[in-house]
């Protein structure tokens, strides 16, 4: 598989992750879709909905011409070509985020996120990379454990956020395989029930360090889907400029309602696990 067909699944999966509903900028609209996104914009820098400052070269758009009448300058001044996320500040406090998603904890360089997510129970399920429609495919097969019907206690649980989709590659960068997967919410972190769906498991993940990047706006935006590539470029570049190691055969990408985020883990710890857990570890060796 090329890279530009990974770049492809990743993007409809990106497409695919959206949900059917519009935001909304109006207040008033109900359920967890519906976010107020004039006040995200209102209340937060662009700073504060990244979580990190961005590298000035990553903003320089010097040769957009009639293009830039339509967009928004941030607090620097540069040209933003993509929709201000929501900011984990504005989110978590309603929703059930993975715990420090929303770190406070120092980036040691411009470009990118650094945070430490602790261990924790996941709900995941391996995606068909064979459908075109496979990212609601696993979707679909993942919500009945949070539903109730799918699980063992047979009570809605709900979800935690972000979705995290995984992609493997091998030593050629070819994508291998691919998995999908919901947070348990904090309240059956300890004991979360077991899964009646055989194609649906119960498994806890390992702390890590991932260093991330990401973006917002809806899907109508013309420049909002591209950004996947785009960002996955710039975070490599991020790294390399601080002399830090990510693990070269692991992808992840969140999704949440109004935010998305590429996201590369530690070379070290991933390789440590690997060491620890060999094979079932399902990542390749470096």
């Amino acid at each position: 598989m090329s890279r530009a067909l990974i770049l492809i699944l990743l993007l409809v999966g990106l497409i695919a992750a959206s949900p059917p509903h519009k935001y909304t900028k109006k207040k008033g609209g109900k359920g967890h879709h519906y976010w107020n996104a004039t006040e995200n914009d209102a209340l937060y820098t662009w700073e504060q909905a990244e979580g990190y400052l961005e590298c000035e070269e990553f903003l320089n758009f010097p040769n957009l011409g009639q293009e830039t009448k339509d967009l928004k300058l941030d607090e620097r001044g540069y040209v933003r070509k993509q929709g201000k996320p929501r900011a984990l500040e504005h989110m978590c406090p309603t929703r059930d985020c993975v715990p420090d998603v929303n770190s406070t904890e120092e980036s040691p360089g411009c470009g990118f996120k650094r945070r430490t997510l602790k261990s924790g129970n996941w709900t995941t399920t391996n995606i068909n990379l064979g459908r075109v429609d496979w990212f609601r495919d696993a979707y679909k097969r993942l919500a009945p454990y949070r539903g109730g019907e799918g699980n063992s206690l047979k009570t809605r649980i709900g979800m935690g956020v972000p979705i995290i989709t995984k992609w493997y590659l091998d030593a050629n960068y070819t994508v291998i395989s691919a998995t999908m997967s919901f947070y348990v919410p904090s309240l059956y972190q300890k004991n979360p029930p077991a899964s009646l769906n055989k194609d649906v498991r119960v498994e806890q993940w390992d702390e890590v360090v991932t260093y991330s990047r990401t973006w917002g706006g809806t899907r109508d935006d013309v420049e909002y889907w591209p950004q996947s590539a785009k960002q996955f470029d710039y975070l490599s570049e991020a790294l390399s400029r601080e002399d830090l190691k990510w693990y070269s055969y692991l992808r992840l990408t969140g999704s949440y309602i109004g935010r998305k985020e590429v996201m590369l883990a530690d070379r070290d710890i991933v390789v440590r696990e690997i060491k620890e857990k060999g094979p079932d570890s399902g990542v390749e060796s470096e």
